[in-house]
């Protein structure tokens, strides 16, 4: 008799299930149907007096979560505007609140908002993640295991976002503003910049190990300068970690992107590059290549240099009807060649004209402008050239 009562109940109670499954508005934390399930699973437990004891310490030890996310329009201020920590709880969030014109706007100043809390922007600057993504993505060095992180990582120019911070409620006030939480679980995100600041850890170490012969080279330099660089990210990455209570940079004893910036400084006052050019006059644009790459810190004497900087220098006579005056077109071609390989690692050029009332006079004003150019253009652009420099594989 008790077991057909307690199956009458059961099929009743389904009944009441199936009808509300199909009425109930499923919130992204679970359909209604999932919510049938688990309610006809605690029926069962109740009718048959076996409550799970693992169930109900699962329950306790589960950790505190976020409210369903929502997205409303109108009706009354929910209090996470004025609190986030009412929606997300701190003991396992950082969370803030952005509000804009608009909803992508609002999202945009939640993220900033998020990334404040750490007292950064959490940016570096965009040749830097630059050359961190392009070395990532060629597989110079490793990112993280996780194919999303390392995918966001690879192809982002510079460090605006926070990694696994998400935007969770949205609420329009029908009054022309858009709210915006933005989050970070600390868990996770202990285990994700942890991870990576590992990861960044022994890509350094790869990266400064060589013997001096390497260090001294431009590849030794850049090498050195992608590690200060990694240091640089580690950095950033620690404050992370700190601020979601893992542990502090102190501690973790990273290395100093200062101090790798420095060595970097000194492998470049090692390496020597000689000049050689074919179509000088007086060694004007010799001396004028010269200048620019001691400018740099590189020595431009020395027995055997690894690299030579090869220059030629064409005139050829331009003609201008009704112009009374001579002129020579000129062009300067320079490649910096690596010499072990006799591969062009930089080349650079560049063309002009040049005039006067003798051929003569013409020729020295080609050299006087081109001598000129150089010392214009050529320092920035291989300044620009070596802060992008990445190492061989």
């Amino acid at each position: 008799m008790k077991k057909l009562m307690e199956s009458s109940v059961r099929y009743f109670f389904i009944a009441v299930l199936l009808l509300l499954s199909n009425t109930v508005y499923a919130q992204s934390s679970g359909s209604a149907e999932e919510l049938a399930r688990d309610a006809l699973r605690r029926l069962d437990e109740a009718l048959s007096g076996k409550t799970s004891a693992a169930s109900a310490t699962a329950q306790r030890a589960a950790p505190q979560s976020p409210a369903p996310v929502q997205s409303a329009r109108g009706g009354q201020e929910p209090r996470w505007v004025i609190d986030p920590y009412a929606a997300y709880p701190q003991n396992r969030y950082l969370a803030a609140v952005g509000f804009a014109p608009n909803r992508a706007e609002a999202e945009k100043k939640a993220l900033a908002a998020l990334a404040a809390i750490f007292g950064q922007s959490i940016q570096t600057d965009y040749t830097a993640g630059t050359v961190y993504s392009e070395a990532v993505s060629k597989g110079i060095i490793s990112s993280s295991g996780s194919t999303n992180i390392r995918d966001r990582v690879s192809t982002s120019a510079s460090f605006d976002t926070l990694i696994g911070a998400e935007i969770g409620n949205i609420w329009d006030d029908a009054r022309g503003t858009v709210y915006a939480v933005a989050y970070l679980d600390k868990e996770r995100a202990i285990a994700v910049y942890g991870n990576m600041i590992q990861t960044n850890l022994k890509n350094i170490e790869k990266l400064t190990a060589m013997t001096a012969t390497e260090k001294n080279t431009l590849d030794g330099y850049a090498r050195y300068r992608l590690a200060a660089i990694i240091a640089g990210i580690n950095e950033k990455h620690a404050v992370v970690l700190a601020q979601c209570g893992g542990p502090t940079a102190e501690s973790l004893n990273l290395p100093g992107a200062d101090a790798l910036n420095i060595e970097a400084s000194n492998i470049i006052k090692n390496v020597a590059v000689i000049v050689i050019v074919n179509g000088d006059s007086s060694n004007r644009i010799r001396d004028a290549f010269t200048k620019a790459l001691s400018g740099e810190g590189l020595r431009t004497r020395g027995n055997s240099p690894p690299y030579t900087l090869e220059v030629d220098v064409n005139l050829s006579e331009a003609v201008f009807p009704n112009n009374p005056n001579k002129f020579y077109r000129f062009t300067v071609s320079a490649e910096l060649i690596e010499n072990s390989t006799d591969s062009v690692l930089f080349p650079f050029s560049f063309a002009d004209r040049a005039g006067h009332s003798t051929y003569e006079g013409a020729q020295a004003v080609a050299f006087q402008q081109a001598e000129k150019l150089i010392g214009e253009r050529y320092p920035a652009v291989f300044r620009e050239y070596l802060a992008g420099l990445l190492p061989k594989k």
